[in-house]
């Protein structure tokens, strides 16, 4: 007698498929399923000098010991902040003091008092040194974290639809820079509450408000103590997920100049203050000289 089932399981694959290459459906199954081509174009946008494909999608450990400079005109600008902004690239550092190191004027007084003529002086170069190492979110880990506050945290959600408190901080610059343009649309379409933004609509947002995390509200204490609680609360997201520091993006990804890795620290406990020293129109020049050169051999 013979025994027929009528239970079987076939599979004749998928529509274009081919035998050895795992193309999906889903797409894509996994970051070992491109092909060759795919991952020739990744492996060549990865090496490319100051990739900004990098800069999105990976993120950055900044090892201990690592150096971090700062320069401003207040030599203590790093100590008891929140927050500071610092590069560890060499060339970002030239760069830095070649294009925003700008004389100002001091005014010289007496022993009583009294003025007694004026000098101009360069901003202080901050040393901080990492003493663990410090991870850097990318602007997809940044964006990441953004997203959840804006899901889950009404005020935050508040803050950044909401053009007149993000817009506080750029005054009469606003039209310079490229995130508030590209933003600007997005933020109009969201004063439809039933307006559902996509993701890459949310990343526009996102680019604005990493922009504005510095603010200090132009001497206005009610908006710097508002953009402070809404930082406040992002640092606080990131740090959760395990980071220290994050991206810089206008800088590093949007800017004219394209950093190549400059950090906003966060952590406060990561890093020791290790010296403050006036620059110098000597180092000025010679920094200007430096990032021409490396402009020149990179282009």
């Amino acid at each position: 007698m013979n025994l027929i089932s009528k239970d079987y399981l076939a599979h004749h694959g998928i529509v274009g498929q081919k035998w050895g290459k795992r193309n999906g459906p889903p797409y894509p199954l996994g970051g070992g399923d491109y092909s060759r081509s795919e991952k020739d174009k990744i492996y060549k946008k990865r090496k490319e000098h100051n990739s900004i494909y990098n800069k999105k999608h990976f993120d950055e450990v900044l090892k201990e010991g690592t150096e971090l400079k700062t320069l401003s005109y207040n030599k203590d600008r790093t100590k008891n902040a929140d927050m500071f902004y610092s590069t560890h690239k060499k060339l970002d550092q030239y760069q830095y003091n070649a294009l925003f190191n700008k004389p100002v004027k001091e005014v010289l007084y007496d022993e009583n008092g009294n003025s007694i003529g004026s000098t101009k002086y360069l901003k202080y170069s901050i040393t901080n040194i990492a003493n663990k190492d410090i991870k850097v979110a990318s602007e997809d880990s940044g964006a990441k974290a953004f997203k959840n506050l804006y899901s889950k945290d009404r005020d935050f959600y508040n803050f950044v639809t909401d053009p007149n408190r993000m817009e506080n901080y750029f005054v009469d610059s606003k039209y310079k820079f490229k995130g508030y343009r590209e933003s600007r649309d997005v933020l109009s379409k969201l004063a439809d509450k039933d307006y559902k933004p996509t993701e890459k609509e949310l990343d526009t947002i996102y680019r604005m408000f990493n922009y504005v995390l510095p603010s200090d509200g132009g001497g206005n204490s009610k908006i710097a103590k508002d953009v402070s609680t809404q930082r406040g609360k992002f640092f606080k997201q990131l740090s959760n997920n395990g980071y220290s520091a994050v991206l810089d993006t206008n800088d590093a990804i949007y800017g004219g100049f394209k950093a190549e890795s400059p950090v906003i620290v966060f952590d406060m406990q990561a890093v020791i203050f290790s010296g403050a020293e006036r620059t110098t129109l000597a180092s000025k020049r010679s920094s200007y000289l430096i990032t021409a050169g490396r402009r020149t051999l990179h282009m």
